[in-house]
């Protein structure tokens, strides 16, 4: 029972992670097999290793590759990130029909931004290869700026994110996805977690749970 519960098992997810994929069953999963509490804190992937290296959490989630050497990883989930657009765009994109898309992207700190930035510039695009680019500050600002923006078969508005958190909208067809020609934009995300300051034995069966739920 929840209220025989004493002690708290404190998980850091970085946006995508925490508000698409873990709420509901995963969390109840999790503290039925601990017999814990569970507290979620959706927080930057930056922070989730900064909190784990200090022991505040027990352990993280991470979608972004950042990598210290006094932290444990184990490879989770494969991840795309992907075109999503409104109106429905060919399934491929050449290069030069970039420039007709009105781009709604990160801020330039955030670390999905340089991921995606990176593998740009592996096949020799950058965002100037757009029509034009509108800044917003997490992934649900970016999904929704595409639902909702006005019709424009010219410029349609697209932004590039995780397939992972359009999974619905694309099966009731609210949303459509396409990928650029020559360009897989993969990714893992990692479960992270600091053995000097809990018990690795509770953090592996919460790995192996979450590594059952996909």
């Amino acid at each position: 029972m929840i209220k025989d519960l004493i002690e708290t098992f404190n998980i850091g997810a970085s946006y995508i992670i925490g508000s698409y994929i873990l709420p509901g069953e995963p969390l109840i999963k999790i503290s039925e097999i601990l017999n814990q509490k569970i507290k979620l804190n959706i927080i930057s992937c930056d922070r989730i290793i900064e909190e784990l290296k200090s022991g505040e959490l027990n352990l993280g989630l991470i979608e972004n590759p950042l990598f210290k050497k006094e932290l444990s990883y184990i490879e989770w989930l494969k991840d795309e990130l992907v075109i999503c657009s409104k109106e429905k765009l060919p399934p491929e994109l050449k290069k030069e029909e970039l420039k007709n898309l009105n781009l709604i992207t990160r801020e330039k700190e955030s670390p999905t931004k340089k991921t995606i930035s990176n593998f740009f510039r592996s096949a020799g695009i950058s965002y100037s290869d757009f029509n034009s680019t509108i800044k917003a500050d997490n992934p649900t600002a970016l999904i929704q700026g595409v639902k909702w923006s006005k019709p424009n078969r010219i410029n349609p508005t697209v932004s590039i994110v995780s397939k992972i958190a359009i999974e619905d909208e694309i099966k009731r067809g609210f949303l459509y996805i396409s990928r650029i020609e020559n360009l897989v934009m993969e990714r893992t995300f990692y479960l992270v977690y600091n053995s000097k300051y809990h018990h690795k034995t509770d953090i592996l069966k919460v790995a192996k749970l979450l590594q059952q739920q996909r």
